[in-house]
């Protein structure tokens, strides 16, 4: 028994590699999945031809691969970074079905890479719209076999606006363009360009009375016209987000350039919009020249929606010479105010973690940090956005004069559980009720005929709404 045993494993293993062998078809493909982690798939046998490229090093037959990723509930941009072993030519098409007969269909042109050197970032085109939860698939050709090595996440990159824009400074940062939209807040002429695909902005502050610069090293840019890299447009800006002026300019190719804003004083804020010429893909590192040292390194700065705060977080990884941190909050994200500070730990390369709660709840808010040193100088973080769906609509209508009865109607809160009660001035709970709200409008009537004249708060909580509003039974 145990040697028939042995046999059926074998055949049965013998049978899954010939008939499932994964990456030949859109029927068998790899799982690609989206959590950022980089794996090796080796290169299937199955023949064909590039279907894009047209560059020599993309003619003749090949070996096609095929992969598959299945997009989150937002329907973010999904971010691919590839590299091949041995290094040789890559071209990925993007298909949106899978036929009967093994053959991808619905190919989507405009979504194809030529990656010459075999190595970069992939994304959908910026004419392309996902859809939340659906399945897509990768047609990777390569002249040769060998291996492919991906990682692949959802992304959604934070400096698509000038808003977002990200902090640099004289450390090199490494950065793409590839999920990033065209910009609507320059104009192409704004960076030397004669259109905008993938606008990434950066920011940071001169140092001292002169010329400012940045230099990107390590440029890798591939596109859907051909193998060669076509590059990428650069423009320097000042003044705020809503009201950029250009004040230089410049287009290049290239593993390396540098590009300078002329003389500026010491704390001009300078803007920097980067565009891959003809939606090229590009990977870089950027760094500012003549520009503030960053007081404190922020690994993220995020918002929390709770039901009663909006609660504030972010991460220092590093901690120089800092003095405190101001939290601002905006409600047409150009108008800001203070709302509250926190201390920082003045020298730190570990680790902190911060947070604040915002009790002052609105439909749409926006918030950013100062970043103060200890000298009294700072910067600001990126801008984060807060939409409050559960609030925008929602009205509570009830009389604040109660006899008997309390009648209460609640108007467009989005369906949930919601419990109801009736407190005193020392908390204490005279009334309570668990209700489920549906869409639309929703009445019910509290007795409160027993609750002894006086002020009360009705008070109003679910997972996603907390409201406490007053009232006086007579």
């Amino acid at each position: 028994m145990k040697t028939v045993t042995c046999v059926f494993v074998l055949l049965f293993s013998i049978f899954s590699t010939l008939v499932f062998s994964q990456g030949t078809s859109c029927l068998s493909p790899y799982s690609l999945i989206l959590d950022s982690v980089s794996r090796n798939y080796t290169i299937s046998s199955s023949n064909g031809n590039s279907s894009h490229c047209t560059a020599t090093e993309f003619s003749g037959t090949g070996k096609i691969t095929v992969f598959t990723f299945t997009t989150n509930a937002s329907a973010s941009c999904v971010l691919m970074n590839l590299s091949t072993s041995p290094v040789q030519a890559a071209e990925v098409t993007f298909y949106t079905g899978c036929s009967g007969g093994g053959n991808t269909q619905g190919p989507v042109d405009a979504n194809a890479v030529c990656f010459s050197d075999g190595t970069g970032y992939w994304a959908p085109a910026e004419t392309y719209t996902l859809s939340p939860n659906t399945t897509y698939y990768l047609r990777i050709w390569t002249p040769g076999t060998g291996t492919l090595t991906l990682s692949a996440t959802n992304y959604t990159p934070p400096n698509n606006y000038c808003s977002g824009a990200t902090i640099i400074s004289p450390v090199a940062t490494n950065d793409n363009n590839a999920c990033n939209k065209p910009s609507t807040e320059v104009v192409p002429l704004d960076l030397c360009a004669f259109s905008l695909e993938n606008t990434a902005f950066y920011t940071y502050y001169v140092e001292n009375d002169g010329t400012s610069s940045i230099q990107l090293n390590n440029i890798n840019c591939d596109n859907s016209a051909s193998g060669s890299s076509n590059g990428f447009q650069v423009g320097f800006f000042l003044g705020n987000c809503g009201s950029l002026t250009k004040i230089n300019c410049v287009t290049n190719s290239g593993g390396s350039v540098t590009a300078s804003t002329g003389w500026q004083s010491s704390g001009t804020k300078v803007t920097v919009a980067i565009d891959g010429t003809a939606g090229s893909n590009c990977s870089y590192t950027i760094t500012a020249f003549n520009a503030m040292v960053l007081p404190v390194t922020v690994k993220y700065f995020t918002a929390w929606k709770r039901p009663d705060a909006n609660r504030l977080t972010w991460v220092t990884t590093s901690e120089t010479a800092f003095s405190h941190f101001e939290i601002e909050r905006s409600i047409d994200g150009v108008n800001f105010i203070k709302i509250g500070t926190r201390a920082g730990k003045g020298e730190s390369d570990k680790e902190i973690y911060y947070s604040f709660d915002d009790y002052s709840l609105s439909p749409v808010q926006h918030y950013r940090l100062k970043y103060v040193n200890a000298g009294g100088k700072y910067i600001y973080s990126h801008v984060i956005r807060v939409n409050r769906n559960d609030i925008a609509g929602a009205k509570i209508i009830f009389s604040n004069r109660v006899t008997s009865q309390l009648a209460l109607r609640i108007i467009d809160l989005p369906a949930e559980k919601l419990t109801i009660k009736i407190i005193d001035n020392s908390g204490r709970e005279m009334n309570t009720q668990h209700v489920r709200i549906n869409p639309g409008e929703n009445s019910f009537n509290l007795n409160t005929s027993s609750i002894p004249a006086g002020f009360y708060y009705l008070m109003l909580s679910g997972e996603n709404y907390r409201k406490t509003m007053p009232f006086i039974k007579s």
